[in-house]
């Protein structure tokens, strides 16, 4: 019999599928890179047909500037497991910098993917072997794998070694894993997002995996002999479940007889015992109850989510130092966190109150990054808390920014496929809605969304934001003509001094040209 162990981290640091679908990310962007993924996936039945790989787009900083007021004042396998992608659509806005995953998250502006180079199977490869090396030194799990050969005293043992079907059917039935216990787990899972794009005999192993981290197990069969299959639906059932704080990653035991597969055990990477789990937990309920304490009574979805965005941002700093930062005690003990600990927050939170949420991961300029996918009422939205996050982008600047931003940068509250793909990668190995609704956008209920040049609209704007003593005028704008022309006039020309108040005689404004977003400061 052989035994070996693969250790991985499953938030980024994966298996070679994903290290191949990382990879091939880094390495071009391009598209023959990203046919050869989907055509992987596709053979492996991982994507329906038809499906592709999708790219981001390049991201500008915003600009800002001041100008002064004239004298005269003017005015982004095995078992056929994942369904195919069943979405309503929803959503807009966008803008930025960039960030990471992984637990580190670095500033770089996206770069421009035309021009890549042409898919070389052999530098995929070498760089797939780099990064396996690197994360086994980087977690000190080198020289881990170890074969193990079956005996003749084994051999034929019914009730005492893994080589028994009723010792194996024993210890899953120990946790829950019965035939009818399946059954009921499954009903409990219908309806989170990653488990309901699984196919019957997906949602067995997701059930599996669950129950098997839920009582921190160890050496558990599972119902799958593809190690790909297993990474997959790990990776789905961690997207739905932000409360399994306490496992950073997983072992897979493959156990073979004559060099026959015959099965595959799960063991999660459990990093805290029983009773820390209950102490941090105790300390994730008491944060939980004082914010959600908070929740507007009667608030319609839009704004429980508007709420919780908010919540997050001013009770969390950025800070790629933070301990626990890929999950979500980083956030809810400690107050600091990366992209994948406000992430799993915010889905935390969410789903406490009945919105239902779900973990987005991929890459920006490069680099891994993860966010949401929020069902507001029936239409699917990204939220990207990290990104309104002012902590971040003093980070992401090296410090106090010469660009000035807003303490809470609504840009990715609520927005589009469209928008978020300007400056994200979004990984399709969880199947995604494309998002197009921009009715629950921030922007659009807040009145700040400009389809056409209404200055009316705008001056009623400026008003509201004096009267309510916000220190800026944040113009979102549906199309680069409407955007120019609000430059050209209020900038160019001037005509911002006709609504301001008082005696400002400069006005400091910054830009994001991407985004078609123009803010105004006022003073």
């Amino acid at each position: 019999m052989m035994k070996d162990r693969c250790f991985k981290n499953l938030i980024g640091k994966a298996s070679v599928f994903f290290a191949f679908l990382c990879m091939s990310t880094i390495l071009a962007g391009c598209s023959k890179v990203n046919d050869s993924l989907s055509e992987f996936l596709q053979a492996n039945n991982l994507m329906n047909d038809g499906d592709r790989i999708g790219q981001g787009k390049n991201v500008k900083d915003g600009a800002e500037t001041a100008i002064s007021q004239p004298s005269d004042n003017s005015g982004d396998k095995e078992n056929n497991i994942i369904e195919s992608a069943k979405a309503d659509s929803d959503t807009s806005a966008s803008d930025d910098k960039t960030s990471t995953e992984n637990g580190t998250e670095t500033d770089s502006e996206a770069s421009d993917n035309s021009g890549s180079p042409a898919f070389d199977p052999d530098k995929v490869n070498k760089a797939i072997d780099d990064l396996i090396e690197q994360i086994e030194i980087e977690t000190g799990r080198t020289g881990r794998h170890k074969d193990v050969e079956e005996t003749e005293e084994e051999t034929g043992k019914e009730s005492t070694t893994y080589f028994s079907d009723s010792y194996q059917e024993t210890q899953r039935e120990s946790i829950g894993l019965s035939p009818v216990d399946i059954d009921e787990i499954k009903k409990t899972q219908e309806g989170n997002y990653a488990y309901e794009h699984l196919t019957n005999d997906g949602k067995t192993l997701y059930v599996e995996i669950y129950q098997i981290i839920k009582n921190r197990a160890e050496d558990i069969v599972v119902s799958t002999l593809d190690e790909d299959t297993l990474d997959v639906v790990c990776q789905f059932v961690l997207a739905d479940h932000p409360e399994f704080f306490y496992m950073d990653g997983y072992t897979y035991t493959r156990y073979t007889i004559a060099g026959v597969l015959k099965k595959i055990s799960f063991t999660g990477n459990y990093i805290y015992s029983a009773e820390e789990i209950a102490a941090r937990q105790e300390k994730i309920d008491a944060y939980v109850d004082t914010c959600l304490a908070g929740v507007p009574n009667d608030s319609d979805t839009y704004s429980k989510v508007k709420y919780i965005y908010d919540y997050l941002i001013t009770n969390t700093e950025y800070d790629a130092q933070a301990p626990d930062n890929q999950n979500i005690c980083s956030v809810f003990i400690f107050g600091s966190s990366v992209c994948q600990g406000y992430a799993k927050a915010t889905q935390y939170l969410l789903n406490k109150l009945g919105i239902p949420t779900t973990l987005i991961t991929g890459k920006v300029a490069g680099v891994g990054h993860a966010w949401n996918l929020v069902l507001v009422d029936g239409e699917y939205t990204y939220v990207d808390t990290t990104w309104g996050d002012s902590s971040y982008q003093k980070f992401e600047a090296g410090g106090e920014s010469a660009q000035k931003m807003p303490l809470i940068n609504y840009t990715y509250l609520c927005c589009t496929t469209q928008d978020i793909s300007k400056t994200h990668t979004i990984s399709e190995t969880l199947p995604v809605p494309d998002c197009t609704s921009m009715r629950n956008n921030y922007y659009v209920r807040e009145g700040e969304y400009f389809t056409e040049n209404d200055y009316n609209a705008l001056g009623e704007l400026f008003t509201r934001r004096y009267a309510d003593g916000s220190n800026n005028v944040t113009i979102k704008c549906s199309t680069r003509a409407v955007y120019d022309e609000f430059i050209n006039n209020l900038i160019t020309n001037q005509k911002v001094f006709g609504y301001m108040e008082g005696s400002n005689n400069t006005v400091s404004y910054t830009t994001f040209d991407e985004q078609y977003i123009l803010i105004i400061w006022l003073y």
